[in-house]
């Protein structure tokens, strides 16, 4: 696998990945807008999804760097043929 297909590949799940941890967010922020409201039936907990959020948006970037690393041949990987200029 080319190193550039690689680094492609993972920057879209990354930026999918940091999506998803702002529509977590945001569903905390409007779960927590409506206390005292009547409880809905599958309603979310804000605590939980805040914490999915702050988790996804820490680990994104981390996984993006480790992928980076592999694709320029940093941490060099047998079947990665590394990007050169």
């Amino acid at each position: 696998m080319g190193g550039a297909v690689l680094l492609g590949v993972i920057s879209l799940v990354c930026v999918t990945d940091l999506v998803l941890a702002a529509f977590f967010a945001r569903i905390a922020g409007r779960a927590e807008q409506t206390v005292g409201a009547p409880p809905k039936t599958g309603g979310v907990d804000p605590a939980a999804a805040r914490r999915m959020a702050r988790i996804m948006f820490v680990t994104t970037p981390v996984v993006w760097l480790v992928a980076a690393l592999f694709s320029f041949g940093i941490i060099p990987v047998g079947n990665i043929t590394p990007i050169t200029f």
